[in-house]
């Protein structure tokens, strides 16, 4: 009985720290993601000479819905929602599948979606200046660090 007790207090601290950790996993897959979205944005900058000529296509993975979104991941359960936009964050013009990104100053935003596990740890913004941003509730820590975390 005392052994079953301690597997039972045991479980109870390890799973929470096991629920923080993978959601700590998630956050981090979504912020690598939006680290390569930026730089094929970049890369397709060189191809098509200007920002205002990039589809949207080439830089967002997986087929985006008709409001310019696409799922993260890509197969399985989608855990964010994510979107790039011209201009910076609050004055942001928000372009469709079949747009092209509208000039050299880029946001992207990922927002969780309602319902999956991620739904409560706060949006992630990525513009062209390099500033990153978490957004949970009314807080919104924003810089060029590691505002992320």
């Amino acid at each position: 009985m005392i052994v079953v007790a301690i597997i039972g207090i045991l479980a109870a601290i390890a799973y929470p720290s096991y629920q923080g950790y993978v959601e700590r996993t998630n956050r981090a897959d979504m912020m690598a993601e939006m680290q390569q979205i930026a730089t094929r944005i970049e890369s397709n900058k060189i191809n098509y000479k200007r920002y205002d000529r990039i589809p949207l296509t080439a830089v967002l993975s997986g087929t985006p819905a008709t409001d310019g979104s696409v799922s993260f991941p890509s197969s399985g359960t989608g855990l964010y929602t994510v979107i790039v936009g011209t201009g910076t964050w609050g004055e942001t013009d928000w372009a469709t599948s079949t747009d092209t990104l509208g000039g050299r100053d880029w946001t992207i935003i990922a927002t969780p979606v309602t319902g999956q596990r991620m739904a409560s740890d706060g949006s992630l913004t990525l513009d062209s200046q390099g500033e990153r941003c978490r957004i949970a509730g009314t807080v919104k820590n924003c810089g060029t660090g590691d505002e992320w975390q």
